[in-house]
């Protein structure tokens, strides 16, 4: 607990003693305030030992009560990292003390988030000070999981039935196997040196701004959605200008109670269908008609760095694409409300992958709080099956509730049984790129029957060590900090005998822990860290397999996060997207980079999935030839018929695009339906579904 700070002086030597007085002219304007300290962390969420900060406001000499927003902070590890923590809305004394504690939850959480087993001696805290910054207006606080969550439609099996506005964060206990997302969203606002919000008609004059526009593909539907039909059980209508519309803000209630500064908004839950991106924007008025809005969206610097400028979600599948990205890292950091890794991914996603194929996004909320909001969650069965031929799922460096189980020891959100289902239901090809620095290292710990299947079984995948960097010497031994990892001779990064490489980076502001895998029997070694002591160590496994219709899977799995990808020289495609494209091309999916050889040969024989499906009035098919050979591709219909022959002769070894133009032999045009095209040569045949759409 620190002394008692007085907030209208400071300390110029940056110690507990404040020998100077705040300029007079500036305290009107000292409204902002953070509490910053570093501390030494070693604290696994098992042990279900964490750390807090608290702040209490001292009047006329009498200490008031502690207060926080009831976050409990951890971290595995054994990282010593600075922290920031504004406490500007609990504030509103001229004297306060601030405190750190370690909290021990285990008479609370224990056998739901972890057993208690095994402590240790931090939290370690030091440089603890707090600072004042000048603002003006109403000042927001937030938690980005209890803001909207992307959704798909309530009803598996009408993709047309209404996306509900909701939540990202389960209200329900985590002991209740229930998962009930909040129907509002809330965030915080105050006004301290106001004296609060103004009011208008009777409520505070606080309003989200929302824009709803249609980015599927269904022409037929409403381009902009705007006006009263907007407004939630929560929250009311105020205006439109036919594209933005104005819902005013409501008082937050819990447990039937009112809580100041808090407030909640709300959208209809019977209006949107897939295929709608709703962006919002919140702004706020205090007594003093000072006005301040959240986030601070600045269109120079938002669109101009392709990053976005609003919150948004979006009503999930959008039929634009068969690729599903699913962004677990969240919004960390907060570069214009886009994290990390998919501010990495965007641009791989437009320079590798056609620009009528660009992947749905699926952004985890929250993250790492394990607030039971993944895909799974949301997405059913045939949501996924009848949409995605690929799944690509990356979790950044984030050690715990990774791909879910649905245990206690991870979170309701059940994603790994979903992707299980995804690939075993499939009546079309499946690839799944996996990507994570503990993703391994989380599901072996876990141990269900629905983790270690995902991962053993679908995806080839033993897991060694958490740490290649600890492997290797670690901290006192040398270890290596950023590997340059390669091709394995075996693998899909290998080309003509020639093996990509990259750096994997691992030294900025923490030294990341990169798992360390092995291949069970489904699987292929495809990247390797650098031999150490002798040993092979692997990056990354690869697994092909056939699911029980018939239908080829594969799956890709890094043991670190694909924004760690760093080019090892100087050259065109880099070597992020020579990456992307390799796995994209394995996958079957189009691609706009070039990244075979001219004089190697494929290394496989396969046949693609067309492109567009459903088409009209032309496809294309992609077929690739190991060894030169006799090969036939035909079309059939339904009854077996044969339609058209697209190919029959022989061909070198080589990668092959066929353009089906929709017509029979005879050149007439062949009616609306689904047809099949069959690939033979003498040691290869394969059958594929497409659907033409008149």
């Amino acid at each position: 607990v620190s002394p008692v700070i007085d907030m209208t002086r400071y300390s110029t030597a940056k110690n507990s003693v404040q020998n100077s007085a705040n300029p007079a002219g500036d305290l009107p304007l000292l409204c902002g305030t953070l509490m910053e300290y570093t501390v030494y962390r070693d604290l696994a969420v098992p042990n279900l030992v964490f750390y807090e900060e608290y702040v209490r406001n001292i009047v006329d000499g009498c200490p008031g009560p502690w207060l926080n927003d009831a976050w409990v902070w951890y971290g595995e590890n054994q990282d010593y990292i600075y922290s920031a923590y504004d406490v500007s809305h609990l504030v509103f004394a001229e004297q306060i003390q601030v405190a750190l504690t370690c909290r021990d939850m285990c008479d609370i959480w224990y056998l739901q988030y972890g057993n208690c087993a095994a402590h240790t001696p931090s939290p370690w805290f030091d440089n603890v000070r707090v600072e004042r910054y000048k603002t003006s207006g109403p000042q927001w606080s937030y938690r980005d999981l209890e803001l909207f969550q992307d959704n798909f439609p309530e009803s598996e099996f009408n993709l047309e039935s209404y996306v509900r506005a909701d939540m990202a964060s389960d209200i329900n206990n985590n002991d209740n196997p229930i998962i009930r997302p909040g129907d509002s969203i809330v965030l915080q606002c105050t006004a301290p040196l106001a004296g609060g919000l103004a009011w208008d008609g009777g409520h505070p004059a606080i309003y989200m701004h929302v824009k709803a526009t249609y980015v599927g593909n269904d022409h037929a539907k409403t381009a902009q959605l705007a006006g009263p039909q907007l407004q939630g059980t929560y929250g009311y209508y105020k205006s439109t200008d036919g594209t933005w519309t104005i819902i005013q803000g409501d008082t937050a209630i819990v447990s039937g109670q009112s809580v100041d500064n808090w407030y909640m908004f709300d959208l209809n839950d019977s209006l949107f269908t897939r295929g709608y991106k709703i962006e919002y924007y919140f702004m706020a008025r205090d007594a003093s008609g000072i006005e301040s809005k959240w986030p601070r969206h600045n269109s120079a610097g938002g669109a101009a760095n392709n990053l976005q400028e609003f919150n948004e979600f979006t009503c999930l599948p959008t039929k634009n694409s068969d690729i599903l990205y699913v962004d677990d890292f969240g919004e960390r950091p907060d570069y214009f409300l886009i994290g990390q890794v998919e501010a990495y991914w965007q641009p791989v996603f437009q320079a590798v992958l056609p620009a009528n194929n660009q992947p749905d996004v699926y952004d985890v909320q929250g993250a790492a709080s394990g607030a039971s909001n993944g895909p799974g969650s949301r997405a059913k069965n045939k949501h996924l099956i009848d949409q995605y031929n690929t799944i690509v799922w990356d979790r950044g460096n984030l050690t715990i509730t990774t791909i879910t189980d649905g245990t206690v020891n991870s979170d309701k959100a059940n994603d790994c049984s979903m992707l299980i289902d995804w690939m075993t239901l499939s009546e079309h090809r499946c690839g799944l790129w996996i990507c994570g620095d503990d993703i391994a290292f989380d599901l072996d710990a876990l141990g269900s029957t629905p983790a270690l299947t995902l991962m053993s079984t679908w995806c080839g995948v033993d897991f060694v060590a958490n740490s290649f960097f600890n492997e290797t010497g670690g901290r006192t031994g040398g270890g290596i900090v950023t590997p340059l990892v390669k091709g394995s001779s075996s693998g899909i990064f290998t080309h003509a005998g020639v093996p990509d490489q990259f750096y994997a980076f691992g030294g900025c502001f923490i030294i990341n822990q990169f798992d360390v895998l092995d291949k069970t029997a489904n699987g292929q070694y495809a990247l390797e860290y650098p031999v150490f002591q002798s040993a092979s160590r692997y990056a990354a496994i690869q697994s092909t397999s056939l699911n029980p219709s018939g239908f080829e899977v594969r799956t890709m799995w890094f043991g670190f996060s694909f924004m760690y990808v760093r080019s090892d020289a100087a050259g065109a495609p880099i070597d992020r997207f020579h990456v992307a494209a390799d796995v994209f091309n394995w996958f079957q999916n189009p691609i706009n980079i070039d990244i075979t050889p001219t004089d190697a040969p494929p290394k496989f024989t396969t046949l693609a999935q067309n492109f567009p499906n459903p088409f009209n009035p032309s496809t294309t098919i992609k077929f690739d030839l190991k060894e030169k050979g006799l090969v036939t591709l035909k079309v059939y219909n339904v009854a077996g018929q044969l339609v058209r022959t697209l190919v029959n002769g022989v061909k070198d070894a080589n990668s092959y695009t066929i353009t089906w133009d929709g017509k029979n032999d005879r050149g007439g045009a062949v009616a609306s339906g689904i047809y099949f095209y069959k690939m033979e040569t003498k040691s290869f045949s394969q059958t594929k579904k497409m659907v033409m759409l008149r």
